[in-house]
């Protein structure tokens, strides 16, 4: 039943008491003129009953700390609890499992950055005597040294080990947060750093950075491929006769010739290249072949050296 009910019923029973009494004092009234006076005085009473809690229903997770004339007589409930009006008062604890906010804050690291954070601290009440005596406000004292922890513990450290060590810093927040918070009925289980912000700045610096380290290392990856393509031709070079090395000379020339290349270094006389290409390709490719390649598909080429020849003498 709701505890408004049984009030109400309270009140309607006492008020039909008084009624009948009241009837019975009427008749008696000018015999018994006190009884009217203390008719009126039951009345007044009874609404002063009505509009106070003197019957309190708390649930399985409350507590009731009740105070008489302001000193500590005891903890109460859960179920229904009666309160003396004027005499006694009461404040409700709640004994389940909290989390409690820490709203953001600016706090500054050993290395002067700027940094935003907030956090969240997971605890219950554990003594409600000592939750409602020791400490005006449990929770927003929690908040508050919180707060001031993360001030004093990330002054200590640098930017990188804010970001690098947040599991310590946890660690030593829920340490120091504990120590305090027993003396106020709580126990916490934990403290947990929810987001660093740094300062945009510092962000864009920070993204330049490992741009430029992506580019670098996508550097090093290219250069490091060349380096094995050209071991890979060193060492087959290696295995090469003069004859192959001279066909594939030939097959290069044939690949210039087909592309738009306006420019050509010969690496050797050309007249030299001439009779080593027909004396060393004997057997591989026939004398026909680079005879007519020269004097047709190389022929501009070989016309155009030899100018350059005479205008050189």
């Amino acid at each position: 039943m709701d505890p408004q009910e049984i009030k109400l019923a309270v009140f309607l029973l006492l008020l039909g008491s008084l009624a009948v009494t009241g009837l019975f004092t009427v008749m008696l009234l000018e015999k018994y003129p006190f009884l009217a006076i203390l008719l009126v005085i039951l009345l007044i009473f009874l609404f002063i009953v009505w509009k106070t809690d003197f019957l309190i229903k708390l649930e399985e997770w409350e507590r009731a700390v009740v105070l008489r004339f302001g000193r500590f007589v005891g903890v109460r409930g859960p179920g229904w609890i009666l309160i003396i009006p004027f005499i006694e008062d009461y404040k409700v604890v709640d004994m389940r499992h909290q989390v409690v906010d820490v709203p953001p804050q600016e706090v500054i690291t050993k290395d002067n950055i700027k940094l935003r954070i907030d956090a969240v601290i997971y605890m219950r009440v554990k003594d409600p005597k000592a939750a409602v005596l020791n400490v005006e406000d449990y929770k927003e004292a929690a908040v508050k040294f919180v707060q001031a922890a993360l001030r004093d513990v990330i002054g200590e450290e640098t930017f990188e080990d804010v970001l690098s060590k947040i599991e310590d810093i946890n660690a030593k927040l829920h340490e120091n947060l504990a120590n305090m918070a027993k003396h106020w009925g709580l126990e916490i289980y934990s403290v947990q750093i929810q987001n660093v912000v740094p300062p945009e700045t510092l962000v864009k610096a920070m993204h330049e950075r490992r741009a430029a380290e992506h580019l670098k290392e996508a550097a090093r990856q290219r250069a490091l491929a060349e380096k094995i393509q050209i071991e890979a031709v060193s060492e087959a070079s290696k295995q090469m006769d003069e004859r192959t090395i001279l066909y594939y000379y030939i097959k290069a020339l044939e690949k210039i010739a087909e592309g738009r290349a306006t420019k050509l270094i010969f690496p050797l006389e050309f007249s030299g290249i001439v009779a080593m290409v027909a004396q060393q390709l004997q057997g591989v490719v026939p004398k026909e072949k680079v005879e007519k390649d020269l004097s047709t598909k190389y022929r501009d080429l070989v016309e155009a050296f030899i100018k350059r020849l005479k205008e050189e003498k």
